[in-house]
């Protein structure tokens, strides 16, 4: 197997998993990028500073004040000033927001759960190393400037607590 061969796979991939993203959160009336932030202000207890969100996405940095202000609009997501620091920024889940999660949730771990059963546990863990040496070989240098948060969240759970639940 050629280089370019695990090239076109990935983007094989890539592609129908945000067409089956869209699919899904669809009847919801929101985007992945959407749920996304819900559910890093899930796991924050429902408030979280927007420069440290920012850094987690799984999106376009560009794209984001977008998403952020069609959830202010749509009064899934509040601002609200910083205790101590005017210059930042705090989103907040509102009371919709987090019903939404909820309902979403429970039904989005159920669909992780069964596609990634397709891979044996054992060979989970070398799987996710094999994609993070990818995403390192990607990276230039102006992407390393913080470039391991979003890894290191994602992957080392003991740093940021366990999983919200949908029922919390």
């Amino acid at each position: 197997m050629k280089p370019h061969d695990l090239l076109v796979a990935l983007l094989l991939v890539q592609n129908l998993l945000e067409r089956r993203s869209d699919a899904f959160f669809q009847p919801f009336g929101i985007t992945g990028a959407q749920f996304n932030i819900l559910n890093l202000l899930a796991y924050r207890e429902g408030r979280m500073n927007q420069s440290e969100l920012v850094d987690l996405l799984l999106v376009g940095k560009s794209s984001i004040s977008i998403v952020l202000n069609r959830m202010v609009r749509d009064g899934l997501v509040k601002r609200e000033e910083h205790e101590k620091d005017r210059r930042q920024v705090v989103l907040a889940l509102t009371a919709k927001g987090r019903n939404l999660w909820k309902r979403i949730s429970p039904r989005y771990e159920t669909i992780v759960q069964e596609t990634f059963r397709t891979i044996p546990a054992p060979r989970r863990a070398r799987f996710v190393e094999d994609l993070k040496t990818i995403h390192a070989a990607f990276l230039t240098e102006a992407d390393m400037v913080g470039s391991g948060k979003p890894w290191d969240f994602y992957f080392n759970r003991n740093n940021y607590g366990a999983r919200p639940t949908s029922k919390t």
